[in-house]
């Protein structure tokens, strides 16, 4: 039985994926009988053509009781129904792993919108992938009132209960702990947008913004931490932050229709990359931002904007420099050297990469980094061993 309730299921390239929290279901997301926070993205005309939507749901509860056997035979025995109970967060994260594995994996994009621990458990997922692929079919994250760093009310609750789910939400516990950690270090993450609840009586403001979060991709919204997400209308604040949210993924991840996956194939900064062993998955992505920033730089074509344009590259090299001396002093692979820079220039978006360009994306920035390396030189190489006669060569074959 599939641990995913959908609400559209039509065969798009896109998944808008629910994960509710603590003692939560499809209960978690709905202001009524009728109006669920799902249902009302499913009637955004912007999002039709585009998207699917599902929920995963797991089982979560207050208690850890089996039932009203009289003794432990009883309850083993007694009962033809599945049983059930809490599991720790990164067992959940496992089990989102199978269903995104087993049902999901035809969807080219997903975004995740996550309540409360939904959105421990959706870190926790995507660090699985990212370890063992380097890859994540997760392109954007939205984290509502996420205790980041631990809720003091688990804390509590831990001193009166064995739940393992208060248990790994607690401040300072060892799941919340590590989480941060491993997240704030690894590369190549989704983008992610943090809404907190001001009025949150259970995950305050420093919690539910993490260590990386910036100002640029996090806001406050006049709820609680039950209300942030069952918005009653397409009017609502929260509503209207994450739609955006949603659209602004779409200009970075969403498929172009039109893109020949082969077109690229004898250019020097795709030799450059085969050449250094690149994995073809990281190399078909780096083809995708190369065009992306072609379509890009044939629109910015006044003086003004080929002088913002030249300062961007000038600063996309200067990352690549820094990221090559890491890459040289560590060893580290050629595929860990064009995931980090691909992550570094997302990151940085806001900041050093911070442009007068309207409509330039950290998609289109990632291309930049790709077309400098479209020459036949050494201003951007991906391995140490790259000889330049080897390109002339592969392109002569």
């Amino acid at each position: 039985m599939s641990m995913l309730e959908w609400v559209k299921q039509e065969g798009k390239q896109n998944l808008i994926l629910f994960v509710h929290g603590l003692k939560g279901g499809m209960e978690t997301w709905s202001y009524d009988e009728k109006i669920s926070f799902p249902t009302l993205l499913n009637m955004e005309e912007s999002l039709k053509v585009t998207h699917d939507i599902a929920c995963f749901n797991y089982f979560t509860t207050f208690t850890n009781s089996y039932g009203k056997g009289s003794n432990w035979v009883g309850r083993m025995f007694g009962s033809l129904k599945k049983t059930r109970k809490n599991l720790p967060i990164d067992e959940i994260a496992e089990l989102l792993r199978t269903e995104v594995q087993v049902h999901l994996s035809d969807y080219e994009n997903i975004v995740i919108i996550a309540h409360s621990m939904g959105g421990l458990i959706s870190k926790a997922y995507i660090l699985k992938q990212l370890d063992e692929n380097k890859l994540t079919p997760v392109k954007g994250f939205i984290s509502l009132a996420v205790p980041h760093s631990g809720s003091k009310l688990a804390n509590i609750g831990g001193l009166i209960s064995k739940n393992a789910h208060l248990k790994d939400l607690g401040i300072l516990s060892d799941t919340v702990y590590t989480l941060a950690q491993t997240w704030l270090r690894t590369e190549n993450k989704p983008r992610t947008k943090y809404l907190y609840a001001a009025n949150d009586q259970y995950v305050d403001k420093k919690s539910a913004l993490e260590i990386s979060a910036t100002k640029q991709d996090s806001s406050a919204v006049d709820e609680d931490h039950s209300s942030i997400c069952k918005p009653k209308d397409n009017q609502q604040t929260v509503y209207k932050a994450v739609l955006q949210y949603i659209l602004e993924f779409n200009t970075e991840t969403l498929t172009i229709e039109d893109y020949d996956g082969n077109e690229f194939d004898e250019e020097y900064f795709v030799l450059k990359l085969v050449i250094a062993d690149v994995h073809e998955t990281i190399t078909g992505h780096a083809k995708e931002y190369f065009y992306n920033a072609e379509l890009a730089r044939k629109i910015f074509t006044s003086d003004s904007d080929r002088k913002n344009l030249d300062t961007l590259y000038k600063r996309i090299k200067h990352l690549y420099q820094e990221e090559y001396e890491k890459y040289l002093v560590n060893k580290d692979t050629s595929d860990s050297l064009v995931s980090s820079l691909h992550s570094r220039i997302m990151s940085e978006e806001g900041s050093y990469l911070k442009d007068l360009l309207k409509g330039a994306e950290s998609i289109h920035k990632k291309g930049m980094l790709h077309q400098l390396a479209n020459k036949k030189d050494k201003i951007i190489l991906w391995s140490d061993k790259t000889c330049l006669s080897d390109l002339e060569k592969m392109k002569a074959e």
